[in-house]
């Protein structure tokens, strides 16, 4: 039996999911506004070009709704739910897509991400992609400003060993200064794509962070930072 799934006009759903969206993200200024899913779309597009045996009409739609509930921007909803309900998609269709966008915070994947399906790789890609390079760089920033966090103390070194556990507990407490974040979690991202097109793309983003913080490093002559960014570097 065909489901509704393959009998609605999938590219008017999506028009009609970018809609919903902006109205959600346009209000925001933490870095998670509706340009930051703009980009994530292009991340996603250039994937798809390679990983063409992925279902995409599950990935697009997880990654145009990935951050609608995300705790970041305030309480758990489930407005990912109640939108995708209403567009009379089967239950198994709204739980695959709900289960990539579950799957893919770092909260949850930490620094050994493993995923079964190629369609929560692109969007895992996608949307990592996007906290690295410039972008990266002016999101991370955006994001510490809307929590009130320095933007950078130069005496409060990143720690040594950081499992996940301590990286939630350090990202949730906004004791931290933003310039760790580039230690605790940016740097890495590269060491974690999933998809050839994201880990070359991540390569390059990586440098781009890398060279902004050997400037910021260079203008204090903060040798111990410079030590660690060496260390990230190689």
């Amino acid at each position: 039996m065909i489901g509704k799934y393959y009998l609605i006009n999938r590219q008017e759903l999506i028009q009609q999911t970018f809609a919903f969206v902006k109205n959600i993200h346009q209000r925001d200024f933490s870095g998670h506004d509706f340009e930051h899913i703009k980009r994530v779309w292009r991340n996603c597009q250039l994937i798809l070009t390679e990983e063409k045996n992925a279902e995409r009409f599950i990935v697009e739609m997880a990654l145009l709704l990935h951050d609608v509930d995300d705790y970041k921007l305030g309480d758990n909803t489930e407005q990912g739910y109640t939108y995708l309900k209403q567009c009379n998609l089967d239950e198994s269709i709204i739980q695959r897509i709900l289960t990539i966008i579950d799957s893919i915070g770092f909260s949850k994947t930490g620094y050994n991400p493993q995923f079964s399906d190629i369609e929560t790789k692109i969007v895992y890609d996608a949307d990592k992609l996007d906290a690295m390079g410039a972008f990266g760089i002016a999101r991370a920033f955006a994001y510490g400003g809307a929590k009130s966090r320095p933007l950078f103390i130069a005496d409060r070194l990143p720690p040594q060993d950081l499992d996940l556990e301590a990286y939630v507990a350090n990202a949730k407490s906004g004791d931290n200064h933003t310039v760790i974040h580039f230690f605790e979690k940016l740097l890495r991202l590269p060491d974690l794509m999933q998809t050839r097109v994201g880990k070359a793309l991540a390569q390059t983003r990586k440098a781009t962070m890398i060279n902004f913080l050997r400037a910021l490093f260079a203008e204090q002559e903060l040798h111990d930072w410079q030590r660690l960014l060496n260390n990230m570097a190689n």
